[in-house]
C-alpha cells in the first residue's frame, strides 16, 4: 500500500468542509439564512473548495501516484461545475 501525501489528505479534508458546507445550508446547524451569506454558500462554497482542493490534490497526484489522488482530482473537477449544476436542475426539472 502506498503512502498518501499530506496534500491528499489536505485534499480529503477540504472535500469533508465542502460536504459539510452543503448540508449546512439544508438543516441549518450553523444558521446562515439570517445573515448576509444566505445563498453564497450553497453555490459558490463547493466551487471555492473544489479548486482549492483540486490543486492540493493534483500536487499530491505529482508526489505519489495513487488512486485515491486521482479519485479527489475528479471530484474536485465535479465539485467546480456544481454551480452551473444547482442553476440548470431547475429548468431541467420544471422547465422553469
Amino acid at each position: 500500500m502506498k503512502q498518501e501525501s499530506i496534500f491528499t489528505k489536505c485534499s480529503i479534508g477540504i472535500l469533508i468542509v465542502s460536504f459539510l458546507v452543503l448540508v449546512n445550508e439544508f438543516i441549518q446547524l450553523i444558521p446562515t439564512h439570517s445573515t448576509r451569506l444566505e445563498g453564497f454558500l450553497l453555490y459558490y462554497g463547493p466551487f471555492i473548495f473544489a479548486i482549492i482542493g483540486g490543486i492540493l490534490s493534483i500536487l499530491g497526484l505529482i508526489k505519489h501516484k495513487t488512486k485515491l489522488g486521482l479519485l479527489l482530482i475528479v471530484i474536485n473537477f465535479i465539485l467546480c461545475f456544481w454551480p452551473v449544476f444547482i442553476w440548470s436542475l431547475p429548468t431541467s426539472v420544471f422547465g422553469l
